[in-house]
């Protein structure tokens, strides 16, 4: 997956972009982590290091957790509104001018109209947060503490250059996984 092009991130903007670096050892894990705060503008607040004695890894990853948990809400809070006001507007128009058992039956219509458009909404809120290319990464973290191995993780902040960190990290990592959004 990390040499596909990055479709998603063209359309909304690389607001997310994520490095995990696979080490043997945690020494040598903290020299390319120096190494790379040395020779880019990344700082330590952007470096997560997963090691095997870490019980609850998960929560490493997703420090996000919280601001991802509101994003998620407003999105099908405002997605769903939106759905059910293009829904509303559909019923008004098909009972106020449409045909005669529209009219008739206009609970029915308006519900039948109204249904599909806020699932629409929650369907699309649902489908901007999927992330397939954030998948690769904790499965390599995984993987990678169930062989014993270190993990290194940069959450990049825009503007950083990803392709600079990919290879500062591969003079030193035996894997390095990408992933943006």
């Amino acid at each position: 997956m990390a040499n596909q092009p990055w479709i998603r991130s063209d359309v909304t903007g690389q607001s997310h972009a994520q490095l995990a670096s696979i080490f043997s050892e945690y020494n040598s894990a903290r020299s390319a982590i120096g190494d790379v705060i040395q020779k880019t503008d990344l700082t330590a607040q952007q470096i997560t290091v997963v090691t095997p004695h870490d019980g609850q890894f998960n929560r490493l990853l997703e420090s996000e957790s919280k601001a991802l948990g509101k994003m998620m809400l407003y999105s099908r809070l405002i997605l769903g509104g939106a759905g059910l006001l293009i829904g509303v507007a559909i019923a008004y128009m098909l009972v106020a001018f449409g045909p005669h058992f529209a009219q008739a039956h206009s609970l029915g219509i308006s519900i039948a109209a109204i249904s599909p458009c806020v699932f629409i909404g929650l369907f699309v809120a649902g489908l901007l947060r999927l992330r397939p290319d954030e998948t690769e990464i904790i499965d390599v973290v995984r993987e990678a503490i169930r062989n014993k191995q270190c993990a290194v993780i940069i959450n990049l902040r825009d503007g950083q250059s990803l392709e600079r960190m990919r290879k500062v990290f591969a003079q030193h990592s035996e894997r390095v996984v990408l992933s943006r959004s």
